[in-house]
């Protein structure tokens, strides 16, 4: 993988962009969270596309829109988190701009010390994420932000395929091969995970 030097946060130009080309360029890019004083940072590995009301794996499958899912009406980079299973919380990203409920699960990260994080909801332990950030904005939030450290992850280095538990969705809408990540996700070079005193 490339590397630039400078770092930049990500802004709504990088969210509002079709879904699918989001879920791929997060590859590479760094989640940020400050949480109790702790700074916490990892590099996404893998990621799942969700395309809205035509999607029926999605949460907005069929126009749906309550409170649970507003987040996802929201300009891109809004924080959309919801609980499973009863015991996870998974991490989410609006796109594609406002009124258009589509978004990105995260479903890996790399953390500074190369362990690769795998699952939505080991992810979010890791980061200490629950539904306390959602609906939070992402391009301007004091506690969750996305980094451009100038890793560049080539085509060569990705992998698609379906997502993962989304039967319920059908065949056809459980085969589309919107899930993006690493293969074999090295250690980040793009600077270490933290877990110091902000």
């Amino acid at each position: 993988m490339r590397r630039r030097r400078e770092t930049r946060r990500l802004d709504r130009r990088a969210f509002n962009r079709p879904t699918l080309r989001v879920a791929r360029d997060l590859l590479g890019k760094f989640i940020v969270r400050r949480w109790r004083g702790r700074r916490f940072s990892a590099m996404i590995a893998e990621t799942e596309a969700y395309r809205g009301p035509k999607d029926r794996a999605s949460h907005a499958a069929g126009g749906r829109r309550t409170p649970r899912v507003e987040p996802l009406y929201g300009e891109g980079g809004t924080v959309y988190v919801y609980f499973v299973y009863g015991m996870h919380w998974l991490l989410n990203f609006s796109t594609a701009g406002a009124g258009r409920p589509e978004g990105v699960l995260i479903r890996g990260i790399v953390t500074g010390r190369g362990k690769l994080v795998a699952g939505p909801g080991r992810v979010t332990r890791y980061l200490k994420i629950d539904k306390g950030l959602d609906g939070d904005d992402v391009t301007d939030s004091k506690r969750i932000r996305i980094e451009d450290r100038g890793v560049r992850v080539p085509a060569s280095r990705v992998r698609k395929g379906p997502r993962i538990g989304v039967h319920y969705a059908g065949r056809y809408w459980a085969a589309r091969p919107w899930r993006f990540r690493i293969d074999a996700a090295p250690k980040p070079r793009g600077g270490r995970a933290k877990r110091r005193k902000a």
